[in-house]
């Protein structure tokens, strides 16, 4: 039931900030950050429930450990590009989020170039 609680953190956060809009501008942003903050953490917790069970799933399976970290970066860096994004935008600054999307995009295509070498080499050795 923890969707609840980031729901309605979520909603209560939107609503102070269209209450604190009157007074002046930058309080709505403040309150959107705090409530996206606290969002954050939560996830944050969930995320670390997923990385237990990947480890738990390397256990029973035989799976390069490096592909398995590369992975979870690639985790990381959506979440932490799509997070930074929102709140440009929330505040206004489209182009800053832009490269943030395009700097994360970026970031996961070079950290998964090992994977893409390994796989062209397996495919490679098939084919021979």
């Amino acid at each position: 039931m923890d969707i609840i609680k980031i729901a309605v953190l979520g909603i209560v956060g939107t609503l102070l900030g269209v209450m604190l809009r009157g007074q002046k501008k930058e309080y709505e942003l403040f309150a959107a950050m705090g409530a996206s903050l606290c969002i954050f953490y939560f996830l944050a917790s969930k995320l670390e429930l997923v990385l237990s069970v990947i480890g738990h799933m390397e256990e029973y399976v035989s799976l390069d450990a490096g592909y398995v970290a590369i992975l979870v970066k690639m985790i990381g860096i959506t979440y932490v590009a799509e997070f930074s994004a929102s709140l440009c935008k929330d505040a206004g600054n489209q182009a800053v989020a832009e490269q943030i999307e395009m700097f994360g995009k970026l970031s996961i295509l070079a950290l998964s170039m090992p994977v893409l070498l390994a796989l062209l080499e397996t495919v490679g050795e098939f084919l021979q």
